[in-house]
């Protein structure tokens, strides 16, 4: 599987001496004197130390000296033979300890400030970091640290990641009185920046302008940059970047990488062109390869494909060459789009400017080729790698479990045994993927047991890769019980998986359930996220708490399109056309470029409200005021609307003058209308395109049929059962289903599952309201039942509708609470439910929440929020 390049935090310098003890010149010890030959094996020294004679090492600036050159002969110092390296590292590795040992005899440990130093340092490099900053924050009395000691124990900290830690040294040595240099500052503000602690950050800030350090220190500029960046306040970032004379192209590309890491691609975008086109007429470092492909990374990582192509043009332009790792991260980009042409093109500029394919290179060729479809194409690459990693075999074998092609993943998988290359979590995730995406959970989590039984553990990716795929399935109640497996299982999951439930929310409309997981990410702190906020929107926009949805978005720091999307399209499924609009002109205001999907949430706000003036306005601006080209969907949200409103004959004249051939969607939305509105010879001229492009869609048919009995032509209604028949067509059941409690009740036309246990209950309810509203001037509307029965046969049919029972159940469960009853429909709503419905909301004094296939109906005291329009 293709990965992107890895990305520093914050820069990190070359190991500095500084903090080491510092005699005068005069009697500073030279290298010449100490130098790291007297510590190997056939040195006096060396031999001194083995013989237990540490006499001649009381003093400590030798002590010093000695423990830098051990530290020397570790880090590999110098040109050597690869020979005599290994020689120095185990010398240094078996003298370590008996200079530790003599430092600590001798008393300089934990009271000489610059052994202490010199020992911290050789303990880190042997790997025990944690052994010397415990020995800088102990000692023998509180005034033996002087300021050396102090800003090494800040740096220590910081670099081994205790941000809170290397906060409290820094805020103590500055209560102490002792000054912190550039080194310590720096890395006090990388440690505030991590940790979110602005307020001591802006602290630490002002002591290095006091101090002078920001412009003198190389690494001050950078870090204090990346702090502020690390609170997305890249504003303040730039700002600093602007202003000092010392930040170069490293604290330049220090903050990119910050901005990446946070997913703020756009502003990484920003900062990188800012430096491509200020350089030359500002004090703007000028971006490198190093600049670039950060931002390239975080393209790929973040899904901006698009950009990632705009960014490699970019680099060619100022004439930089792209190396393995922009073709890499480019690959990626260009496999998460499908865009094959464009893994072509970059796949040969690779053969031609001579790039010999690594592993790395070669595993991401794979996974293009692999996901763009092109499995013959993805495996000739595969064939012709010299260097083939686990990370390439896995590509392959999740290439073809995703194309439905589990026997040659599976015969992949034991090739790969056969090289001696033990299958990992990761290839068995690759299947597990593959079969649950094809709809094949079952055989999905029957491998998921196999490879835990046989002693490799499940991962949290393997359980989110079964969780997704019966999501993509529609599977949104299978997806809940696979993540009740995985938390029985002990497997917490990651931000991915809470990404994919609050979809398997959106889906089943499932409020409490999502307002749970909402719970959850406030406790992980996954709330910041701008990804996880745009679902949580999605979610309780979908799941008919639409102020929910607006109180997320509000908070929303830094909202990129995605997000706006999000609010966008629950504002057009709830019918708030008006705010949909003042919405999108807020975001053309604020520098936001709509894309399709804008337009088409647009355009559905305006069908909800029958807007058609404003639909033509959208739909004429698209392309020649926003630059977006309008594809086949935003034809169909035209035809919808002018259908849906009776202007039947332009719905259809729209079509035929459309680009290319109209689709089914246009086709369906024409019927849909002709169906409302009682055109037949419309109708049949739509349905007519519509079993030829979707011969086995039951919608259609049912459609057609209904329109036919209402028109008493019931020939050529049972014509079309027969035709479905003999076409193998079934018809999609209707079902409408109500949530009490924790328990979801689904009710299903024509008996398609068990009736409801309190089905004499409910029907007994739905006869007590259907008497009291009739008292008010209810008037049951018989011609929703297209049947050829008696008027009275009609009313008892409509007592069957799965929203009116859905609707009283929900009302029988909830008398208690009085909260609003929530009723999700597969199909769209018939005019009776419609008028029943309001009815019993203004006799119960209940709020009811109704969502079918066209919008959601807010119901409250006799009303519609649709206006009786839908």
């Amino acid at each position: 599987m293709a990965q992107a390049i890895s990305l520093p935090a914050l820069p990190t310098p070359h190991h500095h001496h500084h903090h080491h003890y510092a005699a005068p010149p005069s009697q500073r010890p030279s290298r010449g004197a100490y130098s790291p030959s007297l510590l190997r094996a056939e040195s006096p020294i060396s031999a001194a130390l083995r013989a237990g004679d540490d006499s001649s090492f009381r003093d400590a600036r030798l002590l010093v000296s000695l423990l830098r050159q051990c530290g020397d002969l570790l880090h590999g110092e110098g040109e050597k033979s690869p020979e005599a390296e290994r020689t120095d590292i185990a010398a240094a590795r078996r003298l370590a300890p008996q200079l530790h040992s003599l430092a600590v005899r001798a008393g300089h440990a934990t009271r000489e400030p610059h052994v202490a130093c010199a020992l911290a340092d050789l303990l880190e490099r042997l790997g025990r970091g944690a052994s010397g900053r415990r020995l800088l924050a102990e000692g023998d009395g509180e005034d033996w640290k002087d300021a050396v000691l102090w800003n090494k124990q800040v740096a220590m900290l910081a670099e081994a990641g205790d941000w809170d830690g290397a906060i409290a040294a820094f805020r103590e040595m500055r209560a102490r009185g002792v000054a912190a240099d550039g080194y310590a500052c720096a890395r006090a503000l990388h440690a505030c920046g991590r940790a979110g602690r602005r307020r001591e950050g802006r602290a630490v800030h002002a002591h290095a302008l006091r101090a002078g350090l920001v412009d003198a220190h190389p690494l001050v500029p950078g870090f204090l940059a990346g702090m502020y960046a690390e609170g997305a306040d890249v504003a303040a970032a730039t700002t600093v970047l602007l202003r000092t004379t010392g930040a170069g192209v490293v604290a330049w590309n220090a903050v990119i990488a910050c901005c990446v890491r946070l997913g703020l691609v756009d502003d990484a975008l920003e900062l990188a062109g800012r430096m491509a086109r200020d350089a030359e007429t500002s004090a703007v470092a000028e971006p490198t390869l190093i600049t670039w492909n950060t931002v390239l990374s975080g393209c790929a990582r973040h899904g901006r494909d698009r950009e990632a192509l705009a960014v490699v043009g970019r680099m060619l332009e100022q004439g930089l060459s792209p190396d393995a790792a922009t073709v890499s991260s480019l690959l990626k980009s260009v496999a998460n789009s499908g865009f094959l042409g464009h893994g072509t093109e970059v796949h040969g500029f690779f053969l031609r400017h001579g790039l010999a394919p690594d592993a790395y290179t070669g595993t991401a060729l794979v996974d293009m080729y692999a996901k763009c479809g092109r499995l013959d194409l993805a495996q000739r690459v595969f064939d012709g790698l010299e260097h083939r990693n686990l990370a390439t075999w896995n590509s392959l074998v999740a290439g073809h479990a995703n194309a439905g092609q589990f026997d040659r993943a599976l015969e992949l998988v034991e090739t790969m045994k056969r090289h001696r290359l033990d299958p990992n979590v990761t290839t068995w995730n690759g299947l597990i993927t593959g079969y649950a995406m094809n709809g094949l959970s079952s055989q999905a989590m029957l491998l998921l047991r196999q490879i835990k039984a046989a002693g490799v553990a499940p991962n949290v990716v393997s359980w989110t890769s079964l969780i997704s795929g019966s999501c993509h399935s529609g599977d949104y109640q299978g997806s809940f019980t696979f993540f009740s497996e995985m938390q029985q299982d002990g497997v917490q999951p990651s931000l991915v998986t809470m990404l994919v439930l609050l979809r398997a929310c959106a889906g089943l409309a499932l409020l409490n359930k999502g307002k749970e997981l909402h719970c959850f990410a406030l406790r992980r702190a996954y709330d910041g996220e701008v990804v996880v906020s745009t679902a949580l929107v999605d979610m309780y926009a979908k799941a008919g708490s639409l102020t929910s949805a607006k109180r997320v978005f509000g908070r929303v720091q830094g909202k990129n399109l995605v997000c706006c999307n999000a609010m966008l399209t629950g504002l057009a499924v709830h019918g708030q056309a008006h705010e949909a609009a003042a919405l999108f002109h807020d975001m053309w205001r604020s520098g936001l470029k709509p894309d399709g999907i804008t337009f088409t949430a647009l355009l559905t706000a305006c069908r909800s409200m029958g807007l058609v003036t404003e639909a033509w306005e959208y739909f004429d601006n698209m392309e020649a005021k926003y630059g977006v080209a309008p594809t086949a969907e935003h034809h169909a949200c035209m035809v919808d609307l002018l259908a849906r409103r009776g202007y039947l004959d332009e719905a259809m004249a729209f079509i035929e003058r459309s680009p290319g051939e109209p689709g089914a969607s246009s086709w369906g939305a024409l019927l849909t209308g002709c169906a409302i509105h009682g055109n037949l010879d419309l109708a049949e001229s739509a349905a007519r395109h519509l079993f030829r492009l979707e011969p086995h869609n039951s919608a259609n048919y049912l459609a057609m049929m209904s329109l036919y009995e209402q028109h008493r032509m019931f020939d050529e209604a049972e014509s079309l059962k027969y035709a479905m028949k003999a076409r193998g067509v079934d018809a999609r059941p209707g079902w409408s289903w109500t949530q009490a409690g924790r328990s979801v009740h689904v009710f299903e036309v024509d008996g398609g599952s068990p009736p409801h246990p309190e089905t004499p209950e409910i029907y007994g309810e739905m006869s007590r309201l259907v008497s009291q509203i009739r008292m008010v001037g209810y008037v049951p509307d018989t011609g929703c039942i297209a049947y050829d029965v008696p008027e009275e046969e009609k009313e008892r049919l409509l007592l069957c509708h799965t929203e009116k029972l859905a609707v009283v159940y929900g009302l029988i469960r909830s008398d208690k609470s009085r909260a609003p009853v929530r009723v999700v429909k597969n199909t769209r709503m018939c005019r009776d439910c419609h008028e029943v419905i309001k009815h019993v909301s203004a006799l119960c004094g209940r709020q009811i929440i109704l969502r079918d296939a066209s919008r959601f109906h807010h119901f409250v005291d006799g009303k519609c929020s649709c206006d009786d329009y839908w």
